[in-house]
């Protein structure tokens, strides 16, 4: 996934690493929910994709402010 690649080199501290993966269980949860009737709308679509992209954008941060655990 997106978090094990990210913080391959370095650790986050235990806080946000397990704020980051609810997020993430989050949007797989509304992937799995919009992909249950068979087919995703567009309206489906458009809203994983806003959160996909703020989840990833959370990631990025918390990747570079330089926050590990030694």
């Amino acid at each position: 996934t997106r978090l094990r690649q990210d913080f391959a080199a370095g650790k986050p501290p235990p806080k946000a690493a397990a704020k980051l993966e609810k997020g993430q269980a989050k949007v797989n949860a509304m992937e799995d929910k919009a992909k249950a009737d068979g087919k995703m709308t567009r309206k489906e679509r458009a809203k994983l994709s806003r959160a996909q992209n703020k989840q990833s954008r959370k990631i990025y941060r918390q990747k570079h402010d330089a926050q590990t655990v030694k």
